[in-house]
């Protein structure tokens, strides 16, 4: 049971609501607000200059006659008649009346206001895996505003120029950009709360009685959507999402024609504008995304993909001024992409993040031990002294990711690799060297200052770091002894805690530990001694039999080969 410490401050708390006000009152402006056209002044006989449809139910003063919202009251070209001019009157006074933020629009505000903060609180509650920070519910609400605010102007445009179309362009919107790019940007869970306060909104948008069927369209469209964005790794992933939701949405309007009585002779120019928006909306999320990853600081897919390419200058520089921890990365890469891929973490994540783990230590290469050449470094440096040497490639590390903008992700697995743990070899030295009646070592200080992982991926990187630099000590690395040697790291690094605050079970652990395996054993595996050969009184000898038994060989052409290489040697 939560106690009055476990609460959060009350600070957060207003600052989110805060944010779901200025949220409500943009989606129920951008709702009900509309830039008024007043209709042009014709006289009876005159011809419609364009077609004239009205913004609101109204009955006018003089005759009587109601008048629906959407209705067409003069046709482009078509000859105006005395009724149509009582119409056309009316409607300007009621446009000229019309002011922008209107008693209907403060009851959306309501709505909107209760409707946002009931689902995100519901899903805060009890959808696990629903943990938006500041930052992802501000990105949320500014990528809904910006749909609404798109689809606004979308309307206003086509109801201007082209009001006989107006209804059918809207399935030519690219709607279904909102579930792509939230479900690359954050996660499933995310996109389904905020698809449906955007449904709603899309719905009280377009309005003309048809609010359910597009609630349904817009609601169902970004959840497929966003099915075909899952885990996107290339580009053309991501510009084929748009299209398969338009396909599977093709589906669900011709089932809402048939439910609803509509007529089936415009469903074919409708879903070849659904088809066309749904490419659209692919496009629009190509554009989109290097903009999202710049302004909201995230990393996605995309940017994981080029942060992988080894010609990174990151990279390029490692390679050179510390080429032996520019390999361990390589290697320990590798073993985070298969133990990620074993446990449905994210792969591709966890791979980058291993290649810049080690970043900081190219500030100070020389002393670590992989890129030892000479003499040892910390020889005349006392423990305590090497000790924040080595942990000081945490902090320079971190802080090479933020100058060059690898992403929050990357710089906090930077962090969290080494996690609290001791840096055991001086610790040790430290310890031999003590003297009781003077001071005492404490642990704390060789200690990593942290944090512990915090997540799955953060935690396989930490536990690969671990498992393939210290598999280098191996004399005789048999598949036993690395299996050993796996279980052995592991179980260390779990006793002391530092994977307390990540979510890895037991199970995973478990599979993590088999394709540590796998590919340790791969690595060092076992090589077959090549026979010599004693040609030519044994000038060649060092070099391996090339030819199959029973294949004839020229051993005067051998030996040309044989002075060749000693002239060369």
């Amino acid at each position: 049971m939560k106690t009055e410490k476990d609460k959060p401050p009350w600070h957060p708390i207003l600052r989110k609501h805060l944010i779901i006000v200025v949220f409500s009152l943009i989606l129920a402006a951008l709702a009900n607000v509309k830039i008024p056209l007043p209709p042009e002044h014709y006289r009876a006989g005159d011809i419609a200059s364009r077609t004239i449809r009205s913004s609101a139910d109204y009955i006018t003063p003089e005759s009587g006659a109601a008048v629906k919202k959407g209705e067409v009251i003069v046709r482009e070209g078509q000859k105006v008649s005395r009724e149509d001019t009582e119409k056309l009157a009316a409607l300007a006074e009621l446009e000229h009346r019309r002011t922008p933020f209107t008693r209907q629009a403060f009851f959306l505000f309501l709505i909107f206001f209760a409707l946002i903060a009931i689902v995100v609180e519901f899903a805060d509650r009890n959808i696990k895996k629903f943990r938006l920070s500041e930052k992802d519910f501000i990105f949320s609400a500014s990528l809904t505003v910006f749909t609404v605010l798109l689809l606004r102007v979308w309307l206003i445009a086509f109801e201007r120029f082209a009001p006989d179309y107006a209804t059918l362009l809207f399935y030519m919107f690219p709607l279904f950009l909102f579930g792509i790019v939230m479900r690359i940007v954050l996660y499933s869970e995310a996109v389904l709360v905020f698809s449906t306060i955007l449904a709603v909104a899309v719905a009280f948008t377009v309005g003309n009685g048809n609010a359910l069927p597009v609630f349904i369209y817009a609601f169902l469209g970004n959840l497929v959507a966003s099915y075909f964005s899952g885990q996107v790794e290339r580009r053309s992933t991501m510009l084929g999402a748009g299209f398969f939701a338009a396909v599977a949405m093709s589906f669900v309007v011709f089932f809402l024609h048939l439910l609803l009585g509509y007529p089936l002779t415009d469903l074919p120019l409708k879903i070849t504008l659904l088809l066309l928006g749904g490419v659209f909306a692919s496009l629009m999320t190509a554009g989109l995304l290097p903009l999202i990853e710049r302004v909201f600081d995230y990393t996605t897919n995309f940017k994981l993909l080029e942060l992988a390419n080894l010609e990174h200058p990151l990279l390029e520089q490692m390679m050179v001024s510390a080429p032996g921890t520019y390999h361990h990365s390589i290697l320990v890469g590798n073993l985070c992409k298969v133990a990620a891929e074993s446990i449905g973490a994210h792969p591709i994540l966890t791979r980058v993040a291993a290649y810049y783990h080690d970043i900081g230590k190219m500030k100070m290469a020389h002393y670590f031990i992989e890129n030892r050449r000479d003499d040892d470094a910390h020889r005349n440096l006392s423990p305590s002294m090497s000790s924040l040497i080595i942990q000081s490639h945490v902090k320079e590390g971190v802080e090479l990711a933020q100058e060059y903008h690898l992403g929050k992700k990357i710089y906090e697995i930077i962090q969290q690799h080494h996690g609290t743990s001791v840096v055991s070899y001086f610790y040790q030295r430290a310890k031999d060297m003590e003297d009781p009646e003077l001071s005492t070592i404490d642990e704390k200080n060789f200690r990593y200052p942290g944090p512990k992982p915090q997540t799955r991926e953060a935690g396989i990187v930490m536990l690969a770091d671990a498992v393939e630099a210290a598999s280098r000590t191996l004399e005789d690395p048999s598949p036993k002894r690395i299996e050993t040697h796996v279980q052995n790291i592991i179980e260390q690094i779990f006793l002391d805690g530092q994977l307390d605050e990540c979510e890895l079970t037991l199970k995973d652990l478990h599979a993590i530990r088999k394709s540590f395996i796998t590919i340790l054993t791969g690595i060092f595996h076992q090589r077959i001694e090549y026979p010599e050969r004693t040609d030519d009184d044994g000038a060649d000898k060092k070099f391996p039999r090339l030819v199959e038994a029973g294949q004839k060989t020229n051993k005067k052409h051998n030996r040309g080969f044989a002075r060749l290489f000693r002239a060369a040697g």
